[in-house]
This record gives C-alpha cells, sequence and structure tokens, in this order.
C-alpha cells in the first residue's frame, strides 16, 4: 500500500484519494446462508463445509445483569464468533469477492481500504469505487458504519486538485489529515512523526513498569527479556515498511528509548556495555536486520507476494568496465 501510494507521487502533481471503509460490528453481522453460499463456490470438501455449519450454528448467548442475574438464552442467528482462529477466516472468505474494478483494494480482516491515483487535470472515479462498496455490502448484507468511513488525500502539489466530497447513502464522507490503518498513524504527506510520537509515548509507559520491576530486584536478565517482549516489541512493528523513510532525528528518538531502558536496567555501566552483558543487539542494527530479513526473503521467493513489486534485473551482454593496463613509473635522470 505504501510503496503504492510513494510511486502514485513520486515526481508528479498526482493526487492518492484513499477511501478507507469501516462495517458496522463486521464479524456479529455476517449472513451464514450468505457465507456457507460462497464456501461451497470455493470447491471445499464438503466435511469442511459441514463441520463450519455445525460450528456457526445452534449457538446461544445470554447477557449477565448483576451477580447471579442473567437474562434468558437466546438463538445466535447471525455472525462468527470472536476470538477464535476460524473467525477471521471466515470474515475473509466472506469478502473475498469484493472486487473494485482498475483500482488497488486491500483487504485485511474487518479492513478495506481502495485508492485511487488521479493525474493533474485528471477526473476522480472515486465515487463509483464508493457505489460499487455499497452496492455490494447491500447485496451481501453487511452493513458500512458511515460515521467511520473516511477519505485521505495524499498529494505533494502546490496547488492541491479540488474534488467533490464522497458520499455513501447522500452522507459526506470526512476528508481527513491522518488514519490509523492496521496499527500505523498515516499522514497525508506520508511523514511519520506523528506515528512516532504515538510510539514514544507508549514505550514510555511501559518503561515506567520496567522501573518498577527494577525496584522489586528482578534480575538483570528477566529485565532483559521484559524490554524486548513489551518495549522494544512495540518500536518493532511493521518497522521495515517505514524505517528507511524516517528521518535521522526521529531514528535518534527511538534509540533514545533504548538507552533509557538499559540505564534502568544496569545503570552502573553505559549503553553500549550493558547491551552486551544483556545480549541485546542495538536497536539501529536490530532494525537494518529486519528490514534486510524482509528484503532477502522477498528476492528469494518468487512466489511473495511482495515480489512483484521489484524491478526487473536488466542483463546487457556489453563490458561496461574498461580493462587498465597498469604501468610502473620510470625514473628520468
Amino acid at each position: 500500500m505504501l510503496h503504492h501510494w510513494f510511486l502514485g507521487t513520486d515526481g508528479n502533481d498526482s493526487t492518492i484519494r484513499t477511501i478507507l471503509f469501516d462495517y458496522r460490528e463486521a464479524f456479529d453481522l455476517i449472513d451464514h446462508g450468505i457465507l456457507i453460499d460462497k464456501l461451497s463456490r470455493l470447491e471445499l470438501p464438503p466435511s469442511v463445509i459441514n463441520w463450519i455449519i455445525d460450528f456457526l450454528t445452534n449457538r446461544f448467548k445470554r447477557v449477565k445483569l448483576a451477580d447471579d442475574c442473567f437474562s434468558e438464552w437466546g438463538t445466535v442467528p447471525t455472525g462468527v464468533p470472536q476470538g477464535t482462529k476460524l473467525g477471521p477466516w471466515l470474515f475473509a472468505f466472506m469478502i473475498n469477492d469484493l472486487i473494485i474494478d482498475d483500482v488497488h483494494t486491500w483487504k485485511y480482516a474487518d479492513d478495506t481500504t481502495a485508492s485511487e491515483i488521479v493525474s493533474k487535470g485528471g477526473t476522480s472515479d472515486a465515487q463509483n469505487i464508493v457505489d460499487q462498496v455499497v452496492t455490494w455490502s447491500s447485496n451481501n448484507r453487511v452493513q458500512l458504519n458511515q460515521d467511520k468511513c473516511k477519505e485521505l488525500r495524499i498529494s505533494f502539489a502546490n496547488q492541491p486538485a479540488i474534488f467533490d466530497p464522497l458520499t455513501i447513502n447522500g452522507k459526506e464522507l470526512e476528508v481527513v489529515k491522518t488514519v490509523k490503518l492496521l496499527g500505523l498513524t498515516v499522514k497525508d504527506n506520508l511523514t511519520w512523526n506523528s506515528y512516532v510520537g504515538e510510539v514514544i509515548k507508549k514505550v514510555n509507559k511501559r518503561l515506567y513498569f520496567l522501573v518498577q520491576l527494577k525496584r522489586a530486584r528482578v534480575p538483570p536478565q528477566d529485565l532483559a527479556l521484559f524490554y524486548k517482549s513489551c518495549v522494544r516489541s512495540v518500536v518493532d512493528y511493521a518497522i521495515p515498511a517505514f524505517y528507511h523513510c524516517l528521518p535521522q532525528y526521529l531514528k535518534r528518538e527511538l534509540v533514545r528509548l533504548e538507552k533509557r531502558a538499559i540505564s534502568i536496567i544496569m545503570p552502573e555501566v553505559d549503553y553500549l556495555t550493558g547491551l552486551e552483558r544483556l545480549d541485546i543487539k542495538p536497536m539501529k542494527d536490530h532494525h537494518e536486520y529486519l528490514c534486510d530479513k524482509l528484503f532477502k526473503s522477498i528476492i528469494l521467493n518468487p512466489d511473495h507476494q511482495l515480489n512483484s513489486l521489484l524491478p526487473a534485473r536488466y542483463n546487457t551482454n556489453y563490458n561496461l568496465r574498461k580493462p587498465k593496463e597498469l604501468q610502473p613509473p620510470t625514473n628520468h635522470d
């Protein structure tokens, strides 16, 4: 998605119109009949389909009103159970046939995002995109949450283009400058200051617990385990997607968080010594490793979903290197 946005706005005055769709109670309102019909068309074994039917039907629920006070049991006619591994898969099967013509679409669980590149002076077809999603939702008995559907416009033109507002059932979609997308805060100028600020705030809260564990005399190795699993994991989230887009001052801000953590765990030594004793790779090296690991997994696997984003290798039959003949200098008397 980020690759599409950067590529679409690189060196031109194009505008990326991104529509973020939100479904109301997405997992709870799935129609079982429609879902089973779609599974049947995927040519799944009948035994698997029957097992899923048994998993979804004859489910009951009740509401706890107070201690030892419950409502009557009621049937659950729609939806897939949340908190299960099968639930997200079933929802993915449900929206698998949501296809918008000639538009980049990304679907992950109950998040659906569509983007359109509008060249300078060109016309936008974004309303048609919205209408297609609305029609699909109506046909599949899935409800869009109109208040939470947003539009993000990305453009680096000196004079951004003006577009008519998008509408869903007569209600205009809000045009926002910042969106929360799969855990990342994305701005319309594709900078990461806001997201890094959120990460710093979240990490500082967890460093407080690290201080409390230190005061409780938890061994340094256990503190290091807490740091790697509960603190640095916050910084590492999706880092390969944007690490090389970060300016140096933001990278230093992230490293400063690790320096603070090491000073809490081992205040008697400096940062690098503490990392060595705790067997922790420096954050900068760790992030470079994560980026390299992702890149290698892409180039070494032709079936990787991101492999198609890499440019094709260009081979030439010409020798582009000119051989050099070196001769020792001669002395002239």
